[in-house]
């Protein structure tokens, strides 16, 4: 497999669009999203009805439907750790502002992370969620409320004002 462009790589974010039965990974320019904090607004560049991959297998550039999957993973290698068990609660995570919330797919895969708390996780097709397992793949995971088994709210997070 011929070596990819490290620089290309890194300033790329890795994606694996889920589905019930299979996966697209692929990359996507900063460019055409929006930065990781935009996202985390819910203020992408354009809807997430598609997104825009360099397919890892083939390297072609397709848009890719989000209609019927459960999730879009921003991930932080392609590789993962099978092995990985997801910590659930995370005495040193750094605290970040929103809802503290877990999340259940149809297929059985949980979730825990941060959301905004405004009006987008109820209003629209999905969120962003900002996974609080330090340790674990997910940089960050585009919601798609279809996907959803279950949704709880474990408490709200704030930054104390001696942090600040």
């Amino acid at each position: 497999m011929p070596k990819r462009n490290d620089k290309e790589t890194s300033e790329s974010y890795r994606v694996v669009v889920r589905y019930e039965n299979h996966a697209v990974r692929g990359l996507v320019e900063p460019s055409e999203l929006g930065s990781i904090e935009q996202l985390l607004r819910n203020d992408p560049m354009y809807p997430l009805d598609s997104i825009r991959l360099k397919l890892l297998d083939s390297e072609t550039i397709e848009d890719v439907s989000t209609k019927d999957a459960k999730a879009v993973f921003f991930v932080k290698t392609f590789d993962g750790d099978l092995r990985h068990r997801a910590l659930h609660f995370h005495e040193h995570a750094p605290i970040v502002a929103g809802l503290w919330v877990r999340v259940y797919f149809y297929d059985g895969e949980m979730i825990e992370g941060i959301i905004s708390n405004t009006k987008d996780f109820v209003l629209e097709t999905g969120f962003f969620l900002r996974p609080t397992d330090p340790n674990g793949n997910n940089r960050l995971v585009y919601v798609l409320k279809a996907g959803l088994k279950d949704f709880h709210v474990l408490g709200m997070r704030n930054p104390s004002k001696n942090s600040a």
